[in-house]
């Protein structure tokens, strides 16, 4: 028993329907890398500002008066580790601080001047300021260099574990290049392409627009030589039907004389005799 298959046939609104699902799967492609890269950059722009800009006028930079601090010791733990993210907020009226609050504050350390966090033990008036003892959670005693109340840069809020080690990162070149720089080089880059794939494109449409312009008048010229060779072999089909029938005509007129012809010569005769 043979059996015989028929290839099913697509309509022309299956295709469309089927063209008009491309460019919508395109479109949400393009939309969620757009998406990505925006994030991307929002970030690699806030870590650029939290990480080189100070924007407070104290050498430390914030976010509407939210500061980001890295742990690099251990001298608060447990409640503060190496590698985690000190979140802090700006501190305007210095006499609001209490001992036992954590504050993060310049001081001089092996020479160096560098932000410490540490946790208030006492608070001493200097006639017109205030001076803060400081000391380390996990340190055996107190620092041994008191606080100036203009030193300090915040009071801890709150930390993220080993966020801390991302801010220190952005900070070294190699961090910069990968977090900052090539976020943006991709983000040019993907619109770069997006843009010629678009122009490209308007070009093909304005091509394709022309091809079919050329292509209709085209079909009007073949169409209007179409109607003059009809007309012509109209005219010559008019022109050969008068004639052969003007020739039959003349044929048959010619015949008759003919016939004719043998009835006059014998009444001739005739009147001869």
């Amino acid at each position: 028993m043979k059996t015989t298959t028929q290839t099913p046939v697509t309509s022309g609104e299956e295709i469309q329907a089927v063209e008009k699902k491309k460019p919508n799967t395109r479109q949400i492609l393009n939309t969620v890398v757009n998406v990505i890269l925006v994030i991307a950059l929002i970030a690699a722009a806030m870590c650029t500002y939290v990480s080189f800009v100070s924007a407070s006028g104290n050498g430390v930079p914030s976010i509407l008066g939210v500061e980001f601090f890295s742990i690099q010791t251990d001298s608060m733990s447990p409640t503060l580790n190496p590698g985690d993210l000190a979140i802090g907020r700006v501190i305007k009226d210095k006499t609001s601080l209490r001992p036992g609050d954590i504050i993060t504050y310049w001081t001089v350390i092996n020479g160096e001047r560098v932000l410490n966090t540490h946790r208030i033990e006492a608070i001493y008036d200097g006639g017109g300021y205030l001076i803060f003892g400081t000391k380390g959670d996990n340190n055996s005693s107190a620092d041994p260099m008191t606080v100036h109340e203009s030193e300090v840069v915040g009071k801890y809020a709150s930390r993220v574990p080993s966020v801390g080690k991302v801010l220190d990162y952005l900070q070294t070149s190699t961090g910069f290049l990968i977090v900052i720089v090539i976020p943006v080089f991709l983000f040019f880059l993907y619109h770069l392409v997006q843009f010629f794939r678009v122009l490209f494109e308007y070009q093909n449409v304005k091509n394709r627009l022309r091809y079919e312009e050329e292509r209709g008048r085209t079909e009007d010229i073949i169409e209007e030589k179409q109607r003059e060779q009809e007309d012509a072999r109209a005219q010559l089909e008019a022109q050969l039907r008068e004639q052969l029938r003007a020739e039959m005509m003349a044929e048959m007129a010619k015949k008759a004389e003919e016939a004719a012809a043998p009835a006059t010569e014998p009444a001739a005769e005739e009147e001869q005799a």
